[in-house]
């Protein structure tokens, strides 16, 4: 974890909550604060969703609590123990795990602390129930109000990087003799593209937090856009992973399909470089839409497996599951062209997200 917004947005929901619990008198104040820190996720979705859990899972373990009292009163640490054991096996059950901690403490706070307050045995436990609402609501609010998770501009940013850095590589590779060091930033490379398919997710919960927002409106073309963007940088990152892992048996490839291979490569790469410029100038006209790369696909994979017969079994087995990856490839792409062609047709000028000044702490 590093210091950002959900750092500061952590202390503030403390401290609020401590604050308005010392308001109203709670005894118990670190039971609401604990709630909150604990309460707050990445994205106001994600929180949202948490805090209905949050109702439940609680709910279950203060009936529970207040059940065992009726019948022991003065419980002893083995009937906790039975009563938590009950209660977390209703939580999997219920695909509630993610609120068993607070659910522990709820329960023990209700037996232990019932037995000695003079309050009676339900409302003792429906002020801690109401609680550690309290401090998972707050976190909820300040998570959606103060400094929202942002992250189509993150997204944006971190699609770009890989699909540079991709580039970077299939560049060394098929363009100069980097040999097996071409791939050094390859692992890299592959984080940070798993890193974009997280936000991509964060972003998605982000749109399903608004859900005010009509589906026509542009925020939604833009993740299906992005989404096939990501999916025409995976692609590209497997056929880099591809060559990568069989770098070695690739190398007996007979000049004349080296060649091929590399000229290949060479133009499925200018066709990736085009479709990122054509979206970032948003000018569709940079996609030369006369190059039928489908077809030549084609053609390169009929020459390569006809060129193939003769040689070893082992170069076949690799060459042949190499084409496969560059056809996914240009399917990627060929499905990427056809939605953004479309949309800027339609929607040019919403395609992309404005740049917004960013606060020192933002994530």
């Amino acid at each position: 974890m590093r210091f950002g917004a959900r750092t500061i947005k952590t202390g503030i929901s403390v401290a609020l909550v401590l604050l308005i619990a010392e308001a109203f008198q709670f005894q118990q104040i670190v039971v609401p604060a604990l709630a909150a820190s604990l309460a707050l996720l990445p994205s106001v979705y994600q929180t949202g969703v948490r805090l209905l859990e949050e109702l439940k899972g609680n709910l279950i373990g203060a009936l529970l609590a207040v059940f065992s009292l009726m019948l022991t009163p003065n419980p002893t640490p083995i009937a906790i123990g039975v009563v938590i054991i009950i209660a977390i096996s209703i939580l999997l059950f219920l695909n509630l795990e993610s609120t068993t901690r607070t659910v522990i403490l709820t329960t023990i706070l209700i037996m232990e602390g019932a037995s000695q307050s003079d309050m009676p045995v339900w409302m003792f436990a429906g002020e801690r129930y109401l609680l550690i609402m309290m401090g998972i609501t707050v976190a909820l609010l300040v998570n959606a109000l103060l400094f929202p998770p942002r992250y189509e501009r993150k997204l944006e940013d971190e699609i770009t990087t890989v699909f540079q850095m991709a580039v970077r590589i299939a560049r060394l590779f098929s363009e100069t003799e980097g040999g097996r060091s071409s791939f050094e930033s390859l692992e890299e490379t592959k984080k940070k593209h798993r890193g974009s398919k997280t936000t991509y997710d964060f972003f998605e919960e982000e749109i399903k937090a608004n859900r005010w927002l009509e589906k026509k409106t542009p925020i939604y073309r833009r993740a299906v856009l992005k989404s096939k963007m990501i999916d025409t940088n995976s692609a590209a990152i497997h056929v880099l992973d591809k060559l990568h892992d069989d770098f070695l048996t690739l190398e007996h490839l007979p000049p004349q399909l080296e060649d091929e291979l590399m000229r290949h490569m060479r133009h499925l790469l200018r066709r990736h470089e085009r479709l990122f410029s054509a979206y970032e100038l948003e000018n569709e006209h940079i996609i030369d839409r006369e190059e039928d790369l489908i077809h030549e696909n084609f053609d390169f994979a009929k020459l390569m497996i006809e060129k193939m017969r003769d040689e070893e079994e082992d170069l076949i087995l690799t060459v042949v599951p190499l084409v496969a990856t560059m056809t996914d490839w240009v399917k990627a792409m060929n499905e990427l062209e056809r939605y953004l062609i479309t949309e800027m047709k339609k929607h040019g000028d919403n395609l992309k997200v404005e740049p917004r000044k960013k606060w020192f702490f933002e994530d």
